[in-house]
């Protein structure tokens, strides 16, 4: 019956066969035939957590060895976690040839690839976090479409048009005041204008004529007074004998010697009366009360040619001056 190796024997035997090994490696490598592996023997199962601890730190220590100057000898990384190590441990006590650890990959490709992890892609998140919302079914439409999405070309908004219709409104009240001062102007000078032409044009009063016929003496009987003519001409034909008891036919003018008022004729009282402030006058045109100071006028009364009455208001004859004496304020009713 063999005799179980002790913690010693197998870590000693362990340093040799990594040093086997890398003399193998490199002999391999500059004359490229395989290394012949190295049958070892059986390795007793380790004693406890400290022996177990030494022998990986001695293994590692093998593994980092530099090789020789003179040969190139190609770096081979340690074990990464503790159950590769009690692997090899375990095959290496089965007696087993050592297996070379798989060649890990390059650190370049590791970086490249960490950082396409992990470099976001412009405003999208990592792609480990993109998978995992994909996963999860989180993911929103709005991510992938920004990274998509063409730019959008911002077309610059036109401003409302408040300030435009403010304005709009602005002018027009402008506007309307200044069509309003124009209209007002040319009213005014429309008015100067006609005025001016006015004042070129003499005042034409439109009155009867002077002279004009008023019948025949027949019409006008003894003691009446006509008052046919007082609206159009403004005179009275009276026929009395009441003034110095002959029958005379003489023309009154209806113009009251106080103020210029028409008095009225009064066919119940036989007098003229006027209106505006009293005075009273006989049949004869003399007269007796109010303020008027003086009597009636008399105008020119003539018999024309053909016989009839034809009255002159050019002519004016005063009592209070002796002029009803003259043959032509009167007419004599008995001759004609």
């Amino acid at each position: 019956m063999a005799k179980k190796p002790n913690t010693d024997d197998i870590l000693s035997k362990i340093r040799k066969q990594g040093a086997a090994s890398s003399d193998g490696e490199a002999a391999g490598s500059s004359s490229e035939e395989p290394a012949t592996p190295v049958e070892k023997p059986k390795a007793a199962p380790a004693g406890g957590p400290a022996d177990i601890m030494a022998k990986i730190r001695a293994q590692g220590a093998a593994a980092t060895a530099k090789p020789a100057d003179d040969a190139p000898v190609a770096k081979k990384s340690a074990p990464k976690n503790p159950a590769d190590i009690m692997a090899a441990i375990r095959a290496q006590g089965a007696g087993g040839t050592a297996a070379k650890p798989a060649k890990p990959e390059s650190a370049a490709p590791a970086k490249k690839t960490a950082a396409a992890t992990a470099a976001p892609i412009g405003d999208l998140p990592p792609v480990d976090e993109m998978l995992r919302q994909m996963k999860t079914g989180s993911i929103g439409s709005a991510t992938v479409s920004a990274a998509s999405a063409k730019p959008v070309l911002k077309v610059p908004v036109k401003p409302a048009k408040k300030a435009a219709t403010a304005d709009a409104s602005t002018r027009r009240g402008f506007l309307s005041w200044f069509s309003a001062g124009w209209a007002f102007l040319t009213v005014t000078s429309g008015a100067w204008v006609l005025g001016l032409a006015r004042y070129m044009f003499p005042n034409v009063l439109v009155e009867p004529p002077s002279q004009f016929k008023v019948g025949s003496p027949s019409d006008y009987p003894l003691g009446s007074v006509s008052t046919k003519y007082t609206a159009s001409n403004g005179i009275w034909i009276v026929h009395t004998d009441q003034y110095k008891g002959k029958s005379l036919i003489y023309a009154l003018a209806s113009v009251c010697t106080h103020l210029g008022c028409t008095p009225s004729w009064l066919e119940g009282e036989q007098k003229f009366k006027c209106p505006c402030h009293g005075s009273g006058f006989y049949m004869t045109g003399i007269n007796f009360e109010g303020p008027a100071p003086r009597p009636l006028e008399r105008v020119g009364l003539s018999v024309a040619p053909d016989g009839m009455l034809e009255v002159d208001k050019s002519v004016k004859f005063q009592e209070e001056k002796g002029q009803w004496e003259d043959s032509k304020s009167f007419v004599d009713a008995s001759l004609v």
